[in-house]
């Protein structure tokens, strides 16, 4: 048995040039590139100082925050902060969206310049808000907060009662002598100390809509509509959160001339704010 035959330039491999295989192969070069650009937003030490201090996040999407956004932003939850109440907890995030990108669920309160999301506890500013406009926005939609995570339905219930709403149900009675239409619907009035009776029957996601599970109970103004204020017990809430921070005296004057017109829906709204949702319990008085 003879030995294996070295590889060699003379040797059969060499003849065919299997040494040199590699020459002909393409040169792969490596090509360093840069990593992409990270974008750093505005402000982003004062973002993370209002995470740490109220647990929200400010964060950008489609539009971003510039840094006076986000410094109004932080004077107007400071601002709720020192009410000593605990107002933010329905918050967990600010994002600016561009209005018309934003898709809206139905569990969303919107307003010309925002939006919230209770599911989510996502406040959403839109992009048309100038910086001067954020205070009345944001704590617009905190209000919307406060309604579903600091208060008990009940509670809230009575708040609509003071606002001004009805109930009106549509109940089916038996026409006699019609052929064609033997069953038809009329409005009756449900007093107003027969509440508890169907409270089990709204949501607050009902409520957006103005009436019960079953779109058989509305709930109605006993006057006609004049601000979006008026839109549904949640739009009264939120409206008339911002109003008691931001426009006090304001409020509680065109309240009170409302009022000897006629009109305490108004009066009770602010009564309400002032009584049930900033009043301290350690200063009403024992009785």
């Amino acid at each position: 048995m003879s030995g294996i035959e070295p590889v060699g330039p003379h040797s059969a491999a060499g003849l065919y040039n299997i040494n040199s295989v590699s020459t002909g192969m393409p040169t792969v070069r490596q090509v360093q590139t840069e990593p992409p650009p990270q974008v750093v937003p505005s402000a982003v030490f004062l973002r993370k100082k209002i995470k740490r201090d109220y647990g929200i996040e400010v964060l950008d999407s489609d539009v971003k925050f510039n840094s006076e956004d986000v410094e109004v932003i932080a004077n107007t939850l400071e601002e709720i902060k020192k009410l000593k109440k605990q107002h933010l907890i329905g918050v967990k995030r600010v994002i600016k969206n561009q209005k018309h990108r934003l898709t809206i669920k139905k569990a969303l309160m919107v307003s010309a310049g925002g939006a919230y999301d209770a599911d989510s506890k996502t406040v959403f500013i839109f992009d048309n808000v100038p910086p001067e406009g954020i205070p009345e926005v944001l704590t617009h939609e905190v209000g919307h907060a406060v309604s579903h995570f600091n208060m008990e339905f009940e509670k809230f219930m009575d708040f609509v009662k003071q606002s001004g709403y009805n109930m009106q149900e549509f109940r089916r009675y038996f026409i006699p002598g019609n052929n064609l239409h033997q069953f038809g619907l009329k409005k009756v009035k449900i007093e107003k100390d027969k509440w508890e009776d169907v409270l089990e029957r709204f949501s607050m996601k009902t409520l957006a809509k103005g009436q019960d599970i079953f779109g058989e109970i509305i709930l109605e103004l006993s006057r006609r509509k004049r601000h979006p204020s008026d839109e549904n017990p949640l739009e009264s809430f939120a409206w008339a959160y911002e109003w008691y921070i931001n426009q006090n005296e304001k409020f509680k004057e065109i309240a009170e001339r409302a009022a000897l017109g006629g009109d305490s829906s108004l009066l009770g709204r602010f009564e309400f704010m002032d009584e049930e949702v900033f009043s301290d319990p350690s200063e009403t008085p024992n009785t």
